[in-house]
């Protein structure tokens, strides 16, 4: 029941901030522009807030001076910003927030695109203990967000996939990507392109051309010192003029003969893009879910961590408040029976003074006859001793 508590919670505001969310793509170096707009309201304000969750423009007044952001536009019902010079920092989920009568948050996510390097091609020649022999061309482009697409066009016209490898950097955004190509036989006019195909080129592709030309001619010269394995790189040194010339002659001829193989069949590339479209839906799916459910996970273990805190803290004031009343009742029943024996003490002490002063009552009052009777007494007695002398 927790379990589905919890997804529920954390999924409803996911959903709702995926609808609510507006994706931009651009090129690195490129110039973004965000633009906030809401219905008119009194006392309206809008806020630009960078995916750091910093302030960026607070209706038209920067947040920070010197910043790269510029305001292009500010109004009641619009704020739009800029920002030149674009760069992988700068990706992320921008938010604007709309003050009014309630606050509404506008979510747009920028993903910045890095277009690959120029590729290269190598050769390399590997000779097996049999004296069969193969060529591995290798196909190389540096720094590309998000991964290339490499593929190989052959000189019949046909495109077919290598072994695809990507090294990611160290920002774990940007990769370089190689693909590997085993030709066993092959003829001295053969040529081959290497294909790079990527977003940021907006339809647009790199082509590298191998001939194995220059491969049989580095042969010839070097049968004199045969080796294992050669290794022929092709970056002829060749002025730039000459270098452009061939490229857009190989770009000419490659059009022409994908054009051809599509008219043969059209249904190999869309197939493959669509494959790799579809691959990469699945794992940003799969990405997305895995942090849902890690996200849930740990939400729900400190939930339960925190009922057994409380239940651990109701047990021990329980037996606190049990404690207590013992106590209480303890002192209760000993102050009941001090002042129980205080009391007969007390009785005790008022019976004793009682007695005491009714006996030096009795004592007083059977003195006082006696000494009335002494005192007659003696008297009398000088009254009978005074007579003799008065009459000698």
């Amino acid at each position: 029941m927790w379990w589905g508590v919890l997804s529920l919670l954390t999924w409803v505001p996911l959903q709702a901030a995926l609808l609510n969310m507006e994706t931009i793509t651009v090129k690195e170096g490129a110039t973004l522009t965000l633009n906030c707009a809401t219905s008119p309201a009194k006392n309206a304000s809008l806020q630009w807030l960078a995916p750091s969750g910093f302030t960026i423009f607070f209706n038209q007044h920067p947040a920070l001076k010197g910043s790269k952001y510029q305001l292009l536009h500010h109004s009641a019902t619009q704020l739009s910003i800029r920002m030149p010079n674009v760069t992988l920092q700068d990706e992320g989920v921008y938010k604007c927030l709309q003050y009014g009568s309630s606050v509404r948050t506008k979510h747009v996510k920028v993903i910045v695109l890095v277009t690959p390097f120029r590729p290269t091609v190598e050769a390399l020649v590997v000779r097996q203990q049999n004296g069969d022999k193969h060529v591995v061309l290798k196909c190389s482009t540096e720094r590309n967000k998000p991964p290339s697409q490499v593929t190989w066009l052959l000189g019949s016209g046909l495109e077919v996939y290598g072994g695809l490898h990507h090294e990611f950097e160290t920002d774990g955004k940007t990769c370089n990507t190689t693909s590997t190509l085993v030709v066993h036989t092959y003829s001295k006019n053969s040529t081959v392109h290497c294909i790079i195909r990527h977003k940021g080129l907006e339809g647009r592709k790199l082509v590298a051309p191998f001939q194995f030309e220059d491969l049989v001619a580095d042969q010839e010269t070097a049968s004199d010192a045969p080796e294992q394995s050669s290794l022929a790189s092709q970056t002829p040194q060749e002025p730039t003029s000459m270098v452009s010339v061939m490229e857009n002659s190989s770009l000419e001829e490659t059009d022409k003969k994908e054009k051809k193989h599509a008219t043969q069949d059209p249904d190999l590339t869309t197939e493959a893009s669509a494959q790799y479209a579809g691959l990469e839906r699945r794992k940003s799916g799969i990405l997305l879910l895995t942090l849902v459910s890690f996200l849930i996970f740990i939400l729900f273990i400190i939930v339960q961590l925190f009922i057994m805190k409380l239940r651990k803290a109701h047990v021990i004031w329980k037996k606190e408040s049990e404690i207590s009343e013992q106590t209480l009742e303890s002192y209760r029943s000993r102050s009941n029976n001090e002042e129980t024996s205080s009391s007969q003490e007390n009785s005790s002490q008022t019976s004793q003074s009682k007695r005491c002063m009714n006996y030096i009552t009795r004592l007083y009052s059977g003195a006082k006859p006696k000494r009335k009777a002494n005192a007659q007494h003696w008297k009398l007695e000088g009254q009978h001793s005074r007579v003799p002398e008065s009459i000698v």
